[in-house]
């Protein structure tokens, strides 16, 4: 991954991070206990851009009567109502990526009773506030709210039944690494209940570049065919995607629903990354290659490569190799110095000799 995609990235960060700070501050003002549904169109940051002109596509209207008496939901900025797709049920432990005002926590909190629990995971101190305060309102006390990204989550292996979400995968700048670690929180059998935006298949470059179309939730919405190949190379089964209705002249609101297997084959023997990533990787891997590869050796599902002993070559490759073990797991990578050379050495099981094959042909191109 270059240097000027991680750094982009952490912009975008800080950008949602900003703009989901305000709204929590707006819908701080709300007053909360009367019961009635704020105008969360002034406030949503995925509504500010959405289609011109309509309502309800996103915020608390996409909720029941019953549910919006919730007032947490006066806060609102999804794209949708995952609690009414996860079939929840009584002891379940459900986590919400991305809980905002909590509306979600609390609505799910109440339907697996109190031998259940919900954790609230999001990043921002001001929406943490604000939850923690709907749930003090709500009187629940199976419920917490965790600071942390959705790329990290802040909970061990197998440890929650149900992962929910309300738009707000799209935002992330590393979607695959969140699926994957969806997928690993989750026990065998768990199932990945979400609301998102899919983009359509041609959104238009204008609007993928638009920063205030990112933070909207528009612009780095994958599409359908990209969710379920992620959903699939993080190893999730029964993927299934609904659209429920339009939110932009590019986008819609969909219903995503995986569950991981209840026993573990093998790892997927692809590599996680897709589109602009992979072609990003493939170009830096390419590029140390042409810049510093010495030679290559082959034999069967294993490669060798020896590449100029420098500090800098070794902290580029270093980094690559700790990415590569994180998108492709299944390969074994050693990196080490020997005969006044940097080794690296790539080996694939049965079935991924393709991978093989990729490195092998980028070794090739070297002058």
């Amino acid at each position: 991954m270059a240097e000027s995609e991680l750094t982009a990235k952490d912009d975008l960060r800080e950008e949602v991070r900003r703009r989901y700070a305000e709204a929590a501050k707006s819908s701080g003002a709300t007053p909360r206990s009367s019961g009635t549904t704020p105008d969360t169109e002034s406030s949503s940051c995925c509504g500010e851009r959405s289609v011109a002109g309509s309502a309800g596509v996103f915020g608390a209207t996409l909720y029941g009567e019953g549910e919006r008496t919730e007032a947490a939901l006066g806060a609102s900025l999804g794209c949708g109502n995952p609690t009414a797709v996860a079939d929840l049920h009584e002891g379940e432990i459900v986590l919400d990526l991305g809980s905002g005002a909590g509306g979600d926590v609390l609505l799910s909190a109440r339907r697996v009773g109190p031998s259940g629990r919900v954790y609230g995971l999001d990043m921002t101190d001001e929406m943490l506030a604000l939850a923690r305060a709907n749930a003090a309102d709500a009187g629940l006390g199976n419920v917490e709210f965790l600071k942390g990204e959705i790329e990290d989550i802040p909970l061990a292996e197998g440890s929650v039944d149900v992962v929910i979400s309300n738009c707000v995968i799209n935002l992330s700048g590393d979607k695959p690494t969140v699926l994957r670690e969806a997928f690993r929180v989750l026990r065998p059998g768990g199932r990945f209940a979400v609301s998102d935006v899919i983009a359509d298949e041609d959104m238009d470059e204008a609007t993928r570049s638009d920063m205030a179309q990112w933070t909207g939730c528009i612009a780095g919405a994958l599409t359908a065919r990209e969710f379920r190949e992620g959903l699939a190379a993080a190893g999730f089964e029964e993927i299934e995607l609904t659209e429920s209705h339009r939110v932009h002249a590019s986008a819609a609101s969909a219903i995503v629903r995986a569950r991981r297997p209840e026993t573990l084959g093998d790892p997927p023997l692809a590599c996680s990354l897709s589109g602009d990533a992979m072609a990003d990787r493939l170009a830096e891997l390419g590029a140390l290659f042409r810049q510093s590869l010495l030679g290559a050796d082959r034999d069967g599902a294993t490669l060798s490569l020896q590449l100029r002993d420098s500090p800098e070559v070794e902290e580029r490759l270093a980094r690559l190799v700790e990415l590569e073990r994180a998108c492709c797991p299944f390969l074994e990578i050693e990196l080490e110095r020997r005969g006044g050379c940097l080794q690296l050495r790539i080996e694939a099981p049965a079935g991924a000799e393709a991978v093989i094959d990729g490195f092998a042909e980028l070794a090739s191109t070297r002058p």
